[in-house]
């Protein structure tokens, strides 16, 4: 029995370990003989790119250690003649079970190359092992790298306030772009330790509503009667009417408006004559292995034994889900979820997660994310301020 495993879209801090997790578990199985993978995803399977990983479980033992993704990644654009010809190609390696990590993309192509499997009564198990900072893959709770994402942003969010603080007069205004893709999973949690409306951040927008530039100023006018510096999130996929970013222009990516924060500090500088500053941490979001989770570490391995487990009981067209069993002392259970239920499908963030008139989370979300977080960092606001010292 021979498997083969390939990454693919945008790395987190943890995919090194979910392809750590299918190797180590399949070479523990007798009846697997080889594992093979592809460099750069499913096009370096097109161009033979192909390598043998059976001898190299202490490499990517190390590789769980460091961001991106060991074996490459690609967003190739793939025909339909690229899938009969990538199927083509597992038969070739005489491959049994084909698992591949990736996102909401990736779920689409793994699903098929499972219909296409079967259509042929080839008998390649195919597996969709999730991956993504964004957090919008439905049938699972949550994706590994999210935590870690969230993490970082928290933290970040921390020492920026402190600064940011420091520093009350003249008045500033900070922006910081957070990734997610159409969902605010990820730039909602930014808030996650706001208890009023005028906490930091005070102003969070998600990409699941469209604003306006209008809208904007006006959110900030009305904050600076109580504060004199303020700290605004926006998200990378944001809905501004008729204002795009001049990156949006021949961009591959869905709604994609990165690099909106450069044209939103112009457009408030302007108004208001405060000095605008931004921060766009982004690839940090992918790739802070000093912030990682370590629950998301965790998690992103055994998923990964999972699939070969799934697989070797005969599922194909599946994915590995995470199922919440307990909140109140974080614990879940590993399913497998049909990929047709969920390709290509996104997850936004629940409208009832979020207070739009505050700009903050509401209760339902803080006990969504409170338990999966709470082990590793402060989730609570306690600052030591110049107050605190009268």
């Amino acid at each position: 029995m021979n498997i083969f495993v390939a990454q693919s879209g945008g790395p987190t801090p943890v995919i090194n370990s979910t392809l750590f997790g299918v190797l180590d578990q399949s070479l523990i199985v007798d009846e697997i003989k080889n594992v093979y993978a592809s460099v750069d995803g499913l096009e370096g399977l097109l161009k033979n790119n192909i390598i043998l990983l059976n001898d190299k479980v202490e490499l990517l033992k190390k590789a769980k250690e460091q961001p991106g993704a060991i074996l490459g990644a690609s967003r190739f654009e793939l025909t339909d003649l690229d899938f009969e010809r990538i199927v083509d190609k597992l038969l070739e390696l005489s491959i049994d079970v084909f698992c591949y990590i990736g996102g909401n993309g990736s779920s689409r192509t793994a699903n098929k190359v499972h219909e296409i499997c079967k259509s042929r009564n080839l008998g390649i198990n195919c597996i969709f092992i999730p991956k993504t900072v964004d957090n919008d893959i439905c049938g699972t709770d949550h994706t590994p790298g999210y935590l870690s994402a969230a993490k970082f942003l928290i933290q970040s969010l921390n020492q920026i306030e402190a600064d940011m603080r420091s520093n009350s007069f003249p008045p500033q205004i900070e922006i910081m772009e957070v990734m997610g893709g159409n969902a605010g999973w990820l730039i909602g949690a930014s808030a996650v330790r706001k208890k009023h409306r005028n906490d930091f951040p005070q102003l969070v927008y998600l990409p699941e509503r469209e604003t306006s530039i209008d809208e904007i100023l006006s959110d900030v006018e009305s904050v600076l009667k109580e504060n004199t510096n303020i700290l605004i999130m926006v998200p990378d996929h944001m809905k501004l009417a008729s204002f795009n970013s001049d990156i949006t222009t021949h961009n591959p990516r869905q709604k994609y408006n990165g690099g909106i924060s450069y044209r939103l500090a112009q457009e408030i500088q302007q108004r208001f004559e405060i000095k605008t500053s931004i921060t766009i941490p982004n690839k940090l979001y992918r790739s802070s292995m000093c912030l990682v989770s370590h629950q998301d570490l965790h998690e992103a391995e055994i998923i990964g034994r999972e699939a070969i487990r799934v697989a070797l009981r005969g599922e194909s067209g599946k994915m590995i889900g995470i199922e919440r069993s307990s909140s109140a002392l974080y614990e879940y259970n590993l399913t497998c979820v049909d990929l047709s239920e969920i390709s290509g499908k996104e997850r936004v963030l629940p409208s009832d997660f979020w207070d739009y008139s505050n700009f903050m989370p509401t209760d339902k979300f803080r006990n969504y994310l409170k338990p999966l977080l709470e082990r590793e960092i402060n989730l609570e606001s306690d600052y030591l301020t110049t107050e605190s010292l009268n």
